[in-house]
């Protein structure tokens, strides 16, 4: 779950991810509150890491001594899914996918470890490919669980109708924790912030596991909805509750820094950043670092960090093309060439055309002098029914570069009245030779 205000010239800052945590393997879908229970003890991020290690590293033990056991495969991958969620880093995918492909070909097979395959799937950004194997999974998948992840894979498929009714229906069923966060998401992305916020709230009164990621994870989209309302007081409180939950927790920290750059402590955003950058192979950070450092006194000090972030997104691209789309051409977008960021805009676009995507491809075509083009995207976004500060900012200078004044104000104003900052957190990358912006 990741997620991270350019100057002119700059992409707009990439979304964040939106990822809805699952019970642990084994578990079951509601729990059980005993009022008399002491509260959780905060666990940092270290030590929720080391848990996870260590259930894992038994369950790989356990695979060695009983190769055969597909149900012990399949919670180890859901593990393995569930841990690269928790670091950003992708070794978990390798792993996870290895360990699937191991398995001898057949339709029980198939069948038995589904839910793994389709949340791998549903990770790595293939959602054809997890569709096909949720289809096969039969009576081998909780089926509120299985209609969730459908419904998942319809929302970031742009199917938002279909999403919405099945969201809601899992609601009607059941009122548990992770339904509402979906149904929150849901009204985040179609403009009902309030009501999404109070929607994950109510997930976190329903919610009284003892997991410290799922509590700072509900701190930190409670946080992200805040900041998109333009409230960066009630967003950097949340952001340090969710810190108070679980320390220590990167995800958390980027937040954090970019709440201190927008109310203009830049040096303690860029010490934050410094850290974070310097402490895993995470290139999103480093992006976020170099446009610190590009923004402020020492623009020189950005380039090694621009050379090491584009070899790591390379590298995820040649290894996990469809998950690492988003982020490199949120990269390109910031530091490379036009038609680089174009073309990783037109894969994401391919693979998951929803809202953010779309709203990514029309400032990539804007950035390479195809105006009248971004424009039909963003159109097309706002006749989907997606509904964001962050649509309405695009859409305003869009249609400014046409002079489309009216409907430039009109957007413009909608982007303000959402969040007062959001025409100074979406400005979209600038054509690189603006007297050829093409109105086609």
């Amino acid at each position: 779950m990741l997620a991270l205000v350019l100057l002119a010239g700059c992409s707009e800052r990439p979304q964040p991810v939106l990822v809805v945590p699952v019970a642990k393997p084994g578990a079951g879908a509601a729990v059980v509150h005993d009022p008399a229970a002491p509260r959780p003890v905060p666990r940092s991020y270290a030590q929720e890491l080391g848990k996870a290690d260590e259930a894992i590293s038994a369950a790989l033990r356990q695979i060695d001594q009983q190769p055969d056991n597909l149900v012990l495969v399949k919670e180890t991958v859901l593990m393995l899914v569930e841990r690269a969620r928790l670091t950003g880093l992708t070794d978990d995918y390798r792993l996870a996918s290895e360990m699937l492909a191991r398995a001898p070909a057949s339709s029980a097979n198939t069948a038995k470890l589904c839910q793994g395959q389709a949340r791998l799937d549903f990770a790595l950004h293939r959602l054809p490919a997890a569709s096909t194997a949720l289809a096969a999974c039969g009576g081998f998948m909780d089926t509120a669980q299985a209609a969730a992840l459908a419904a998942d894979i319809a929302f970031y498929s742009g199917q938002y109708p279909q999403a919405q009714r099945i969201y809601q229906g899992l609601l009607n069923q059941g009122a548990s924790s992770s339904q509402f966060i979906r149904m929150a998401i849901y009204r985040w992305k179609t403009g009902s912030l309030v009501e999404a916020g109070a929607l994950l709230e109510a997930a976190e009164r329903r919610y009284h596991g003892g997991e410290a990621s799922t509590r700072a994870w509900l701190k930190l989209q409670r946080g992200l909805i805040a900041w998109d309302r333009g409230q960066l007081e009630e967003a950097l409180a949340l952001y340090r509750l969710a810190d108070d939950a679980m320390p220590g927790w990167w995800q958390v920290d980027a937040q954090i820094a970019e709440v201190l750059r927008l109310q203009g402590d830049v040096a303690g955003a860029r010490t934050l950043m410094e850290r974070l950058a310097a402490s895993g192979e995470r290139p999103e950070l480093m992006d976020e670092l170099a446009r610190l450092l590009r923004e402020g006194q020492t623009p020189d000090a950005a380039q090694p960090w621009i050379k090491r972030a584009q070899a790591i997104h390379n590298t995820r691209l040649a290894d996990f093309p469809e998950a690492s789309a988003g982020h490199a051409t949120e990269h390109y977008l910031q530091f490379g060439t036009p038609a680089q960021a174009l073309a990783l805009a037109r894969r994401d676009v391919a693979l998951r055309n929803f809202g953010d995507t779309q709203i990514t491809m029309a400032a990539a075509l804007f950035r390479a002098g195809q105006a009248g083009e971004a424009a039909r995207w963003i159109q097309r976004v706002s006749d989907s029914g997606w509904n964001t500060a962050r649509l309405h900012a695009v859409a305003a200078q869009v249609y400014a570069a046409l002079g489309q004044n009216t409907q430039a104000d009109a957007e413009r104003a909608q982007a303000l009245a959402m969040n007062p900052h959001a025409m100074r957190l979406y400005l979209v990358a600038q054509p690189v030779q603006p007297e050829l912006v093409s109105m086609q």
